[in-house]
């Protein structure tokens, strides 16, 4: 009688789909690039920093991004949504509008997770070329979008622009005299500016 042979042990099925873990992976890699685009500026800061930051490999950032320029421009996207507060003061009644405006500015750079992005960005842009160039075609793109009237993007730039040297001065630089003032005082002395902008013909 002949020997049984013993059936050949099956082979584990090979799992498919996503790994667990990838939307966390995504999220930590976005948050060490802000991290280093902040502390290295955009010519400062690698691919390979950035994953070592996240505890990923450096293919797994180019799988997802491409490239660093990819990665930053995820970033400025995600800083697109910051704008909505603002968008909606404008499109707002007149009366009173510069100091909703500079209040609602202000506000998010006030917010420990919109100023840190906001840190992170302007850190980041200052000093190169590349990296402001983006930054640029990204803001158009959302002026452009908007429901912005026309006339008055450019009253709400010269006022946006007026706010951010401010807000530089106050969490970015940290100048004393600025960083001590509480924010109802900063408001209402800014927003008369403010409100001379936004309301020129």
């Amino acid at each position: 009688m002949a020997a049984r042979v013993p059936p050949t042990p099956k082979r584990p099925r090979k799992v498919t789909g996503r790994r667990p873990g990838r939307e966390n992976s995504r999220g930590a890699i976005l948050d060490a690039a802000r991290a280093r685009f902040a502390r290295s500026g955009y010519e400062g800061t690698t691919i390979r920093g950035i994953a070592a930051d996240a505890g990923v490999d450096p293919a797994l950032v180019m799988q997802f991004y491409r490239n660093k320029e990819g990665l930053f421009l995820a970033i400025l996207e995600q800083h697109a949504n910051l704008t909505a507060p603002l968008r909606a003061v404008l499109a707002g009644p007149q009366e009173g509008m510069g100091a909703r405006f500079t209040r609602a500015y202000l506000e998010l750079w006030e917010h420990p997770i919109s100023g840190d992005k906001l840190r992170s960005l302007i850190r980041a842009t200052i000093g190169s070329p590349r990296a402001t160039q983006m930054f640029q075609d990204l803001v158009k793109g959302v002026v452009t979008k908007s429901d912005i009237p026309v006339a008055r993007r450019v009253s709400s730039a010269l006022a946006v622009t007026h706010l951010l040297g401010a807000a530089i001065s106050r969490y970015i630089l940290e100048v004393p005299v600025l960083v001590e003032l509480p924010l109802d005082e900063l408001v209402h002395l800014v927003s008369p500016a403010i409100e001379r902008y936004l309301n020129a013909e």
